[in-house]
């Protein structure tokens, strides 16, 4: 059996079998947090994110949940070999935003923790997508 090893071509650290995974994973993540939020705001339990609609959080703070799976989206396509450093800091990151939560929605802020925690485990599963460099 060959090792998978990363060619000249692939600079980015991650096989292109795992880098797809990681990246549908991701995308997955930043559909829940949609879900997340339409939700929310559906039964009237708005994220500290979102504000209620009637005084709604500024505009930049709507985007901040989604800046995380961007992020790791983009540093497992461009990045691959910190993908899992980054997965890391952005579940961190979600499970700040849902811990947030806690006070004010304590049922959303179970789902955005849920999210955080399967987000760790992405970045977790990261790891075994990464290719070995030949040393020269």
């Amino acid at each position: 059996m060959q090792a998978v090893t990363a060619s000249a071509n692939n600079r980015s650290g991650l096989t292109s079998t795992w880098r797809t995974v990681v990246v549908v994973s991701w995308l997955l993540v930043f559909f829940a947090i949609i879900a997340v939020a339409v939700t929310s705001r559906n039964i009237g339990k708005p994220t500290w994110w979102l504000g209620p609609q009637s005084n709604p959080s500024f505009v930049l703070l709507w985007a901040l949940p989604f800046a995380a799976p961007i992020a790791s989206i983009i540093a497992a396509i461009k990045f691959g070999h910190i993908a899992s450093f980054v997965g890391l800091g952005a579940a961190l990151f979600l499970g700040a935003i849902g811990v947030a939560d806690i006070s004010n929605t304590p049922g959303v802020a179970l789902i955005e923790c849920a999210i955080a925690i399967s987000s760790a485990l992405i970045a977790i599963a990261t790891f075994a997508g990464r290719a070995a460099v030949p040393r020269p």
